[in-house]
């Protein structure tokens, strides 16, 4: 770049819906989708994909000829592509209110396990619990059971001296006072 020559660069925000709505203010954006200028029916772009995904419908899943145009041409599979069956949704539904519809909105846990025994009359039950050691598991319990001896045996040990001396002087004193010395 020859001195004195600036460049600018200028960042424009992508924006959709006939830039009414710019990603630079809200990433909710979209616009219908088209794949080489053919309209795909139901499907939409946007500043984010998710965003696109959840605000567009699955009208073009239903129709074979749709989902035809929208396989890659390239694509080697055996898998076989079938049209999505109109008794299970509804083509217009957006897939956001099909993800509001499958998601958990309360968990509600019943264990019952009277009624486990009851139906399956199992004779015995077993639990097993497969562990493998690892080395910090090996190392850190190697290093407690040191230090649970170390003070065990600091408080123990003098208490056994202590008594060992006891009876050794108990029995000094017995044999020395049962030895007569004859002169």
């Amino acid at each position: 770049m020859p001195l004195g020559v600036a460049e600018q660069l200028t960042l424009l925000p992508r924006s959709y819906a006939n830039n009414t709505c710019v990603c630079g203010s809200g990433s909710t954006c979209s616009s219908p989708a088209f794949i080489d200028g053919w309209l795909v029916p139901g499907f939409r772009v946007g500043c984010n994909p998710i965003e696109s995904l959840l605000q567009s419908t699955m009208e073009c899943l239903y129709n074979i000829t749709c989902i035809d145009k929208i396989k890659p041409n390239d694509y080697i599979s055996d898998m076989i592509f079938r049209a999505l069956d109109s008794t299970r949704s509804s083509s217009d539904a957006l897939v956001q209110s099909l993800v509001d519809v499958i998601m958990v909105d309360q968990w509600d846990i019943n264990v019952t396990y009277e009624s486990y025994y009851r139906a399956c009359a199992p004779l015995y039950c077993t639990y097993s619990l497969n562990m493998r050691f690892d080395k910090v598991y090996v190392f850190t319990t190697i290093i407690s059971l040191t230090g649970g001896l170390t003070v065990t045996l600091k408080l123990v040990i003098p208490h056994t001296v202590k008594f060992g001396r006891y009876i050794f002087m108990c029995r000094r004193r017995l044999v020395r006072s049962t030895v007569t010395v004859i002169a």
